[in-house]
């Protein structure tokens, strides 16, 4: 036990009273002091504040991320439905998630696995842009222009991408 009674243990104190001749029934009278100084209890206080205080923010955080990511996955839930503009939303929520203190597992698949699918859309629109541009190389703007047209997904091109996108588009007009 840690104790800061003056660095003297209380059985230093009794062997001091049993060289002076204290004793009761021929035993060394023991002290009868506080156990604990008001040293030793500022410094308990202190570490059951800081246990509750880490169980509280503990608790703040998991239920700050739950909420995050209920709302994220609700951005991502309309854009499945059918409103294509808010997977770029969703995006920006999911990758806002970073910097929670708390993630758990479930979260961090379900994370990984939105991003990942808005990635691949992402690409699959790159790929759809780079096959018009082979197309008007080769001098083929009716195929050009249809791959623009058929597709109907969200925009998810950077804005120089967007830029060609938007041209091979205004052909077709």
């Amino acid at each position: 036990m840690v104790s800061f009674l003056n660095g003297k243990s209380p059985f230093d104190e009794a062997e001091e009273k049993l060289e002076a001749g204290e004793t009761v029934n021929g035993r060394p009278k023991m002290p009868t002091g506080p156990i604990m100084g008001w040293q030793d209890g500022v410094f308990l206080l202190v570490v059951i504040a800081l246990i509750v205080g880490g169980y509280q923010y503990y608790q703040y955080a998991k239920k700050k991320s739950a909420e995050t990511f209920a709302a994220c996955n609700s951005m991502y839930e309309l854009a499945v439905a059918g409103e294509a503009a808010k997977y770029l939303e969703a995006e920006t929520c999911y990758e806002g998630t970073w910097d929670l203190g708390f993630v758990s597992d479930s979260m961090e698949v379900l994370r990984q696995d939105r991003l990942g699918a808005i990635t691949d859309m992402r690409s699959a629109q790159k790929d759809l842009l780079q096959d018009a541009k082979d197309a008007l190389e080769d001098g083929d703007t009716a195929k050009a222009t249809t791959i623009v047209k058929e597709y109907n997904g969200a925009m998810f091109l950077t804005r120089d991408d967007k830029k060609h996108w938007e041209s091979i588009a205004a052909i077709a007009k």
